[in-house]
């Protein structure tokens, strides 16, 4: 059975088992128990506690919990975080993760085997502000939570369009929202970080103090600091329309070509929408799903009519409050119990025929590559495997409102004069670590395709809405944080010279190196 695997080039049979604890960790979680003995439980005396097992247990992609952390802490505040960082100064050996919703799919970015895990679970509050304009979001709080506390005052954040996403890690990357073009992205509304350094110091990073490092938080990730509270900034907010709906994929032209349109012709900042399309190894199943959303009252006469007049198999799309909308998502669009690979690329997005035909193009060829791979993954039954591709809008609204609200800008670089883009992604979900090399080896080569088709396809041409004079690459190097593979080169796309400033920055913060050695997540090398 492995001579066939191997030959069908079907993954390893038998995978390396993560590390366990080293003795250096032992003595750092028995100091920490001694020193943070209210909030720190070990392995294995502490596996039976609901906590521990939440911690160790609760991640989108199960591929998180093959290793076993030596002990877990739940910090509840900056000073909390400050003493564990003091004690784990003494075991330079020991590695450490930081886990806020622990929806990253990338093992190791919020999990880890044989060190600390430092989870936010127990740290999710939101507290409103005296004048209503701020909100304090605890790291380990959840979109549909942070929404849901504002709500009864008529106000919202900026934030995940699945609920059940965390709030600590969508900012780290940026984030992306229905609400991004009228507010911008996540992290344009981040006013103020609450930031445990790598010497176990407490600063906070705004626009007046440490404001290298508020702007290297904007889309930079994690290996800055720890960030104990995020302060972000308020938003009126009523009833919503939308949820999502789903299509067989005999309809996909019309559908996609309903995609194009929305990013080439809707000025409307308050309509939002993403298309999904999943295929399954198992059974003949395959649809699309698209998530709509406007915020007002009512939905305006036309809108989302290219997509409402196609026949569908579900139609979930209703008048809600924001928060029921995006825990409705989540329930939906966040299925646990498998792995996940998570891969992302940045198009250009074409005016006209040559939009269409891209988008319809990137479908063809994603159907043709998975129908190709399930005709030799069956041969091995134990296998399950589901693709999805994600067509995510990015029209020239957002970075307008980015720069409206964040005139000192993010990390990422858009401009409204760069046109309409598209934020693609694919999702490989599985079962079994059997399927851990065919997943990344599909997750590379389905966006590989996507951008050199569009590349190869179109050489020259220019974005819709495009400005004439705007001088920037054409719009494939900016990987989306978010939605990236561990060995994809986010930092680096976001141009040399900031690539350069972040890595000063970096080293200017964390003098010893703590977050890079001791760390996963992308990194400045």
């Amino acid at each position: 059975m492995a001579a066939l695997l191997g030959l069908l080039g079907l993954g390893k049979l038998f995978p390396t088992p993560p590390p366990q604890p080293s003795m250096a960790a032992h003595q750092a979680c028995s100091a920490l128990v001694a020193n943070c003995p209210s909030f720190t439980l070990t392995y294995p005396s502490g596996t039976a506690n609901a906590n521990y097992q939440y911690a160790t247990n609760h991640y989108w992609s199960n591929a998180n919990i093959d290793g076993t952390p030596a002990c877990v802490v739940f910090p509840t505040s900056a000073e909390d975080v400050s003493e564990v960082i003091r004690i784990l100064l003494h075991y330079p050996s020991v590695p450490f993760a930081v886990k806020s919703g622990g929806h990253n799919a990338n093992v190791g970015f919020s999990s880890v085997a044989g060190g600390v895990l430092i989870s936010f679970q127990n740290s999710y509050g939101t507290i409103l502000s005296a004048d209503k304009k701020t909100a304090v979001v605890g790291p380990g709080a959840r979109w549909m939570d942070a929404v849901g506390a504002l709500e009864p005052y008529g106000l919202t954040v900026v934030g995940g369009r699945l609920g059940d996403v965390g709030v600590g890690g969508l900012l780290l990357g940026c984030g992306l929202s229905f609400l991004s073009a009228q507010y911008g992205l996540p992290c344009d509304n981040v006013v103020n970080y609450e930031v445990v350094l790598s010497d176990s110091s407490i600063v906070n990073a705004n626009a007046t103090s440490h404001t290298d490092l508020f702007g290297a938080l904007k889309g930079g990730g994690n290996q800055f600091g720890i960030v104990t509270k995020y302060t972000l900034k308020t938003y009126p907010i009523g009833k919503v329309w939308g949820g999502y709906i789903t299509y067989r994929t005999d309809y996909a032209s019309q559908i996609l070509s309903a995609t194009q349109d929305f990013i080439e012709s809707c000025q409307d900042p308050r309509a939002a929408m993403f298309t999904t399309v999943s295929l399954l190894l198992k059974g003949l199943d395959e649809f699309f799903a698209v998530f709509l959303f406007y915020d007002g009252s009512s939905l305006p006469s036309g809108m989302f009519d290219k997509f409402l007049n196609i026949p569908h198999i579900t139609n979930q799309l209703k008048m809600q409050s924001y928060t029921a909308l995006l825990t409705a998502n989540a329930n939906f669009g966040s299925i646990y119990g498998y792995r996940y690979l998570l891969r992302g690329a940045t198009i250009p997005s074409f005016a006209g025929s040559n939009g269409t035909n891209l988008v319809n193009a990137n479908f063809n060829n994603f159907f043709k590559y998975v129908t190709i791979r399930k005709s030799v993954i069956s041969l091995v039954t134990q296998l399950d495997f589901v693709w999805t591709l994600i067509y995510q809008p990015m029209p020239t609204m957002i970075p307008a409102a980015s720069a409206r609200i964040n005139p000192s800008g993010n990390l990422l670089g858009l401009s409204p004069n760069a046109g309409d883009h598209m934020w693609m992604a694919c999702t490989v979900a599985w079962k079994t670590s059997v399927g851990d090399s065919d997943a990344r080896n599909d997750a590379v080569n389905i966006m590989n395709q996507i951008s050199t088709y569009a590349q190869n396809a179109y050489p020259g041409v220019s974005a819709s809405k495009y400005q004439a004079g705007h001088f920037a690459p054409e719009g494939y190097n900016m990987i989306f944080m978010n939605d990236a593979m561990a060995d994809q080169p986010v930092l680096g796309g976001y141009g040399d010279a900031t690539y350069q400033r972040l890595k000063n920055i970096q080293r200017a913060y964390d003098r010893m190196g703590v977050f890079p050695q001791r760390t996963n997540g992308f990194k400045l090398t």
